[in-house]
């Protein structure tokens, strides 16, 4: 529920509190790399879909929250970068289905990922898109670049800006993220490793990310020139690839955590490793680093294009 995050950042919880009562049709978040933008985001989406959004125990048994969460509620649509820019054609699939009523929910909904990144001809057709939105359509647009958003969409959108966290806030989160990534490891190995030895999985798999990251982390960009070696030969299919994601994500959570505390959770095998790291990264670059593996790990759950994706992962790490 919105609520639970009444005092995370108390400006924008009451916007979207006082949304509730009248929706615009388009809002325009600014997310600063807020490590809870899109948690309280979801949150306010739900509460515009959702007839129980304030009825708590109702709210955690809904049927429409749930769907919303597995990404299959036919009348919330997302849409994400394919490579490096959203595309005209993704614009024009979403008119076209939107052109109909809802089909479970009282209204609509579309949220656009990075909205900084729309190439000329998506931007003019999202333009006209919100220009002439429709019945109970609401439009959720979010950036962390607000200043690379076109003046004419802008000022089309009610604009909420989320505060910057503090190093913290980043660590509390990291925390949290890492409890949600190592319980669906636990049963993602579980799941793949029925018929092979599970420790003979784990130790391939992991020795083939700390390459990764190793030979990222000594040569940077350069890596793109090796990118078949250090990963499309070993992480194929779609599971392996979130899989890869998830010890990523581990990683440099460790990392953040031994560059403040001097403390390694999971990685205490590769300590030398780790500190050789931290030496080269401050906490801002660490911290920018988890942003971009979390954010890329969403596009590879939305079938984005994979080679691009990596690409894009490896530029956005050294930006």
């Amino acid at each position: 529920m919105l609520e639970e995050f009444k005092d995370i950042d108390t400006i924008v919880y009451r916007q979207l509190y006082n949304g509730l009562k009248k929706l615009s049709h388009a809002y325009l978040f600014n997310l600063n790399n807020n490590v809870y933008a899109e948690d309280m985001i979801m949150s306010f989406v739900k509460s515009i879909m959702c007839k129980y959004h304030t009825d708590k125990e109702e709210y955690n048994n809904c049927y429409v929250c749930k769907r919303i969460d597995d990404g299959n509620f036919p009348d919330l649509k997302r849409i994400y970068p394919d490579g490096m820019w959203i595309k005209k054609e993704q614009l024009d699939e979403l008119q076209q289905t939107f052109s109909t009523k809802p089909i479970e929910s009282l209204r609509r909904c579309y949220i656009i990922y990075e909205v900084d990144k729309l190439n000329k001809s998506a931007a003019n057709s999202l333009l006209k898109f919100l220009e002439e939105p429709g019945e109970n359509i609401v439009a959720i647009l979010l950036t962390n670049n607000i200043n690379a958003v076109l003046d004419t969409i802008r000022s089309r959108c009610q604009i909420i800006t989320f505060c910057k966290n503090k190093v913290e806030d980043y660590i509390t989160y990291n925390n949290i993220i890492k409890n949600k990534t190592l319980n669906k490891l636990c049963f993602t190995v579980f799941k793949i490793n029925n018929q092979t030895d599970i420790n003979e999985y784990h130790e391939l798999f992991l020795n083939n990310v700390i390459k990764f990251i190793q030979y990222y982390e000594e040569n940077g960009i350069k890596i793109l020139m090796h990118i078949k070696e250090y990963f499309y030969d070993n992480f194929k299919e779609k599971e392996e690839i979130l899989k890869f994601f998830d010890y990523l994500v581990l990683f440099y959570s460790d990392l953040l955590n031994y560059k403040i505390y001097k403390h390694v959770t999971y990685y205490d095998d590769y300590i030398k490793l780790i500190d050789a790291i931290c030496n080269k990264n401050d906490t801002k670059k660490l911290i920018n680093k988890i942003n971009v593996i979390l954010d890329k790990e969403k596009l590879v759950k939305s079938n984005a294009n994979t080679n691009l994706l990596i690409d894009g992962m490896i530029i956005d790490m050294e930006a």
